[in-house]
């Protein structure tokens, strides 16, 4: 078996592939995670590379630089006929046969509130105004064969998902979230949908509850002032710097509900247990709850792809002692927001493992962000081969197992 992860330039945010090959028969398994841009060269590999067909389709959380991309790729015409084996995203869904019915005028409240989303401009640059505009869960349901395929029931931290008969394809544990940060997240909804219209949600479930909850996390992106923080350019990248840095905590209380409740997954393959780490979003303190379940020890990966495009609230002295492997995906990013140097530190300056020779940090995104500018000049290249450690802009890995 093979596999080969892979990951695409996506403006600021996130788009990875997994797909595994059994080189017995030539069959394949394609895992999708997340989608910002929705680029030419994401399409044709879906079109050209997938055949346009997805077993796993994987939205790790709610937030525009993960999902805008996906509910483009489902308004898309040239893919209508795109075949999807599973969609694993946590809305809101009720979890209910009978949800209650709202009331017309609450209707009528939420339809004009959509109205306040900016609109979206299409390839055939056709605007699209109101809860069509930036809300995955509405293009989802207009779609019923994919629509079936779309998970119901929440996917919570401690669950394993198997993939295809007898897990030939592997396993993928789920590391992230856990429950009360998705009841954090719904009392956000709760208390945006009590802004927006007036009055409170209604307790029990009801119809379209998980598009107008997603309304709420839109309407919420808008609500949020620009950030007032010095715009900070990275510094001179020297040994000093990187120790420093290296030694530098997490501070999780920063970081939103909606990234705390991103998915995070351990993927499993073969008897050997190879294993890709893939981290959304998601906070450190709730991934190593899950891998000590793993092994109390530390946990070879063979890729892991860091959290948060690299930001230093969600990479912890403790992950980084846990989780080890040879390649590091850091994905989009924007300066303030991530990658940080303490991220890049972290790993650049951890001892080798046994057996291996350096680890490579491959990224894919770098207009407008200091830090890879930093670490690409000479000085800054010399200390991270000094410490084994080597920038890459390739960004496929691949490993027989």
């Amino acid at each position: 078996m093979k596999a080969i992860i892979k990951t695409f330039e996506s403006g600021a945010g996130d788009c990875i592939f997994l797909v595994i090959k059994d080189e017995m028969d030539g069959s394949f398994f394609h895992i999708m995670m997340d989608c910002n841009v929705l680029t030419n060269e994401i399409k044709t590999y879906i079109r050209d590379e997938l055949d346009k067909h997805i077993d796993v389709l994987i939205v790790t959380h709610i937030d525009r630089d993960h999902a805008n991309g996906i509910t483009k790729l489902m308004r898309n015409s040239d893919f209508a006929d795109m075949q999807i084996g599973m969609i694993l995203f946590n809305g809101f869904q009720p979890q209910t046969e009978q949800p209650q019915t709202l009331p017309p005028q609450t209707i009528a409240k939420l339809q004009a509130a959509a109205e306040l989303l900016p609109p979206t401009i299409d390839e055939a640059f056709q605007k699209t105004n109101g809860m069509d505009a930036a809300c995955l869960i509405t293009e989802l349901n207009k779609h019923p064969q994919w629509k079936f395929v779309w998970r119901q029931t929440p996917i919570l931290a401690g669950e394993t998902i198997p993939l295809g008969n007898k897990e030939k394809w592997g396993r993928l544990r789920v590391l992230s979230p856990a429950q009360d940060v998705m009841d954090d997240l719904l009392h956000d909804v709760k208390l945006e949908y009590a802004k927006r219209l007036g009055s409170a949600p209604p307790n029990e479930a009801f119809v379209d509850q998980d598009k107008y909850y997603e309304l709420m996390l839109r309407l919420a992106e808008l609500r949020k002032s620009p950030s007032l923080a010095r715009k900070t350019s990275a510094g001179a990248i020297t040994k000093e710097t990187l120790n420093k840095s290296a030694k530098t905590e997490a501070e999780e209380k920063g970081v939103t509900n909606s990234n705390k409740a991103s998915l995070a997954f351990c993927w499993e393959g073969g008897d050997e247990k190879k294993r890709i780490l893939l981290m959304g979003d998601a906070v450190s303190s709730q991934v190593v709850k899950e891998l000590n379940y793993i092994d109390d020890d530390g946990i070879w990966f063979e890729a892991v792809k860091v959290s948060h495009h690299g930001s230093k609230h969600n990479t912890s002295i403790e992950l980084n002692a846990k989780v080890d492997s040879a390649h590091y995906f850091f994905t989009g990013g924007k300066d303030n927001e991530g990658p940080d140097i303490e991220t890049v530190a972290k790993i650049a300056m951890k001892p080798l493992a046994e057996g291996i020779e350096q680890r490579v940090i491959h990224y894919n995104h770098e207009k407008g962000i200091n830090l890879w500018k930093e670490l690409k000049k000479e000085k800054a290249i010399q200390l991270l081969n000094n410490h084994h450690t080597q920038l890459s802009t390739d960004n496929t890995y691949e490993f027989e197992y």
